[in-house]
């Protein structure tokens, strides 16, 4: 590793974090609205389109890791990442337009359509520059504080464009024409895209990567297998996962929940707002609670805030009130979750050694990324089918009622179940407690392993 000890500025920082808004940008409009407008704009079946996401996932999957591998074994002279955002950052943001230009044409046409448009920008370019982006603190500093703060500003960053976004997209339809107009959805990913650019520019602009791992790129086949075998990496991706089936429904399912069961789309914004905000807070005063809790006991206090504020959500009347304040509730809990789960797959690293005797880290946090897109892209491709299951047709200025009550149950009892899991999950993950241990007796065979060379 070639050492580089300065301190970045808070300005390289501010930049790097601010990125975050041109990545989530487009894709916080992807992830929300994109079944509703397939479903409501484009007039398709929500089960074709939850079965072409489905079949998406399998390569979603694989990308991540494939594109982590990528980014370490390539570098030019601005380093690994930095190139990467400069040269796809365009690619990514005209894909996504087109992920919204659906023709005209027969069904088969359509849906063939949809799913190349749909990887093309989800799991190709998305992937690549994401992976690009989210790799550059590592780059850019060895200082772990400096790396900490940078992760910090994006996560802040990321809170608040998700909140932008689900706030704006609607309004700006409408100024474009109307969500049942193509058009207006085109013209708005495109305003949207243009001004998320700008920050993915300052980073090329003003981010310099500093430091060169010499270490060759991990094997992804042997990566993979201590992965497998890693019990605690398991538990901490489940963490992840259910964090972002928590978002998804916060997100794209809320979407038709809004407008179907309580017709006003209007509170998009004033929801994701409760419902996100609270984790640009947490990802900054973090630090201060690990001075007095473990991980562990962050998400565990966060699934029993989510746990309570479901089924306050689920027993008391609705209302905008009830919905906003049970959302706050829920957005500290996943708060908390979101914040600690990429941490709780650094402790795992430890036992994969102790138990493989190989050191994976780079596989093992590609791998627990694919936990944030497959589970946002599964829980929307299952809602897809739900939706169909239940009689939901876009065409329709008025759902039947058993459709209504069904989107009302999803949305109400889906949450619920993913805060349960998560606190059983969350119950057992004692990884951190161990780690000590697992570190001593890893120093004792390395020891032993030296002295008899």
């Amino acid at each position: 590793m070639l050492k580089d000890t300065s301190k970045i500025s808070l300005f390289e920082k501010l930049i790097y974090g601010s990125g975050a808004f041109g990545m989530n940008a487009l894709y916080t409009l992807f992830s929300t609205y994109v079944l509703f407008f397939y479903t409501d704009v484009i007039l398709l079946n929500a089960a074709l389109v939850g079965a072409v996401i489905a079949f998406s996932k399998i390569f979603d999957g694989i990308s991540d890791l494939i594109a982590g591998q990528i980014i370490d074994s390539h570098r030019s002279k601005r380093g690994h990442c930095i190139p990467v955002v400069l040269k796809w950052s365009i690619p990514m943001i005209f894909s996504v337009i087109l992920v919204f230009l659906v023709p005209d044409g027969s069904l088969a046409l359509r849906i063939i359509y949809i799913f190349i448009t749909y990887n093309l920008f989800n799991t190709v370019l998305y992937t690549y520059v994401g992976m690009a982006f989210g790799s550059l603190p590592s780059y850019v500093t060895n200082d772990s504080v400096d790396r900490s703060q940078m992760l910090i500003f994006n996560m802040m960053f990321s809170a608040l464009t998700q909140t932008i976004m689900a706030s704006a997209m609607m309004p700006m339809v409408e100024f474009f024409g109307g969500q049942g107009q193509q058009s207006a959805w085109i013209k708005s990913i495109l305003v949207f895209g243009i001004i998320g650019l700008i920050p993915l520019v300052l980073n090329v602009i003003f981010v310099k990567e500093r430091v060169e791992n010499e270490v060759p790129p991990e094997n992804l086949i042997v990566g993979v297998k201590c992965a497998v075998v890693n019990k605690y990496w398991w538990m901490a991706f489940v963490v992840n996962l259910m964090a972002n089936f928590i978002l998804t429904f916060n997100l794209s399912v809320s979407v038709y929940y809004l407008n179907s069961v309580l017709g006003n789309m209007a509170l998009m914004g004033t929801f994701v707002a409760c419902s996100n905000l609270p984790g640009v807070f947490l990802s900054a005063i973090a630090p201060f609670f690990l001075r007095k809790f473990t991980k562990r006991q962050m998400v565990l206090f966060g699934s029993i805030c989510m746990l309570t504020a479901q089924i306050a959500f689920i027993l008391l009347p609705t209302s905008n009130t009830v919905l906003f304040v049970t959302a706050l509730m829920c957005g500290i809990g996943m708060g908390f979750a979101m914040g600690m789960a990429g941490a709780l797959i650094g402790d795992t690293i430890d036992y994969g050694e102790w138990k493989t005797g190989i050191r994976v880290q780079s596989v093992l946090f590609s791998a627990s990324s694919v936990g944030a897109k497959v589970g946002q892209g599964a829980l929307t491709a299952a809602f897809g089918f739900v939706l169909s299951a239940i009689g939901y047709n876009g065409a329709l200025e008025t759902q039947a009622a058993s459709t209504v009550s069904g989107i009302d149950a999803f949305f109400k009892f889906g949450p619920l179940v993913v805060a349960i899991i998560l606190l059983v999950d969350i119950w057992f993950l004692d990884v951190e407690t161990k780690n000590p241990q697992f570190i001593k007796e890893i120093k004792e065979r390395k020891a032993a392993q030296k002295a008899g060379n």
